[in-house]
């Protein structure tokens, strides 16, 4: 049930990019207008605009959180990860059992034929070897390495809106230099600090248990209603600033496979199975104030995006949400099946890459 508050209008910011409302102004919660970066502690929850109170822009007719977060955000959803939500995470941690959940860098581009993506590969390793003194030295470097090649954060330079012609909070393609004063780069995320409660959806284990057949390739769709269902199943409410871990098996389809042929045939289709691009995906997240989804797969949603369905690759730009792909879960999930225990403490540290597009996560779960 959506907030009883009164609806007013007030000045947004966006008209400065030449995007104005009806009458130069938008309408949101009364109170929603927020200068700080902390949206989600107890005193903030009233404050908060629901889904369907955010301003609709554009013949898509699809919600923009600009301003939301603060006229000069650049964080998007993360701003619901706060030292609220870092402090209850760390509580989680019982055992001490840590689980990597990056892939290695060459992975998946070096273990399969080449060119299967427009641009990217596997990075190419040197080793420099050399002497000085009564020491042996080694240095090495990366060629080729693409940032978003393996486990990534999709970070909010990724996607702009093709109509709006903007990324997200209004930001002009102009304003994305990767030079000093570059906006929406993933260094914001590194000095936010990404560290808060990890929620496993395990849909593989979910679907088996249902009798429901799954196939990471044939473009089957995960609606919001089948991630609430895989929830109650493994009994987690969520929580705000919540980073979703949906595990959709194809990462486990890719280490299975017999050969290079093989592994080739999961990537180079770009057909996946994956969940909703569609605004229920969109109104859960938002709603349910998630900071971040992530999966093992290569798109996170299903892929090509279906007909009258945004995609939730559009999310990134309308909304600020970060998105997270190929991520390594089956060590986690099995883990987690075996204890009953479907959250963990989160934590991941992104390259401190002046206006990077995205970033390898350098992401752990600790239980």
């Amino acid at each position: 049930m959506g907030l009883a508050l009164p609806l007013r209008p007030v000045p947004h910011f966006p008209t400065r990019f030449g995007l104005p409302g009806p009458s130069g102004s938008c309408h949101v919660l009364a109170g929603a207008w927020h200068s700080g970066r902390t949206l989600t502690g107890t005193r903030h929850m009233a404050k908060f605009p629901t889904y369907d109170q955010l301003e609709r822009r554009g013949e898509a007719n699809l919600p923009v959180s600009w301003g939301v977060f603060g006229e000069g955000d650049q964080l998007g959803t993360l701003n619901h990860i706060t030292d609220e939500t870092a402090r209850a995470a760390a509580a989680l941690v019982r055992r001490g059992a840590r689980f990597n959940l990056n892939l290695p860098l060459h992975v998946p581009f070096g273990e399969i034929h080449p060119q299967a993506h427009v641009r990217r590969g596997a990075p190419t390793q040197t080793l420099f070897a050399y002497e000085r003194g009564h020491v042996l030295i080694r240095d090495d470097k990366l060629d080729g390495f693409f940032l978003q090649g393996s486990t990534q954060w999709d970070g909010l330079t990724h996607i702009g809106d093709r109509e709006l012609g903007l990324f997200y909070n209004g930001v002009t393609p102009e304003q994305i230099t990767q030079r000093e004063g570059t906006r929406n780069g993933i260094e914001h995320l590194a000095a936010h600090g990404i560290v808060t409660r990890g929620v496993l959806v395990d849909l593989v284990r979910h679907f088996a248990a249902e009798g429901r057949g799954w196939d990471v390739m044939a473009q089957q769709t995960a609606s919001a209603d089948d991630l609430r269902a895989c929830l109650e199943r493994q009994k987690v409410a969520l929580l705000p600033g919540d980073v979703l871990l949906v595990r959709q098996g194809w990462l486990s389809a890719f280490r299975a496979a017999a050969d290079r042929d093989a592994r080739d045939a999961l990537l180079r289709p770009w057909t996946f199975s994956g969940v909703s691009g569609g605004e229920d995906l969109w109104r859960l997240l938002w709603d349910q104030r998630v900071a971040a989804i992530a999966s093992d797969s290569l798109a996170v949603e299903v892929w090509p995006i279906p007909d009258g369905t945004p995609g939730l690759h559009l999310a990134i730009p309308r909304l600020g949400l970060t998105l997270g792909e190929m991520f390594d879960l089956d060590a986690l999930a099995d883990d987690c099946h075996a204890d009953g225990r479907y959250t963990c403490l989160f934590v991941s540290s992104p390259l401190n890459l002046r206006g990077g597009v995205g970033s390898p996560p350098n992401a752990l779960a600790v239980k």
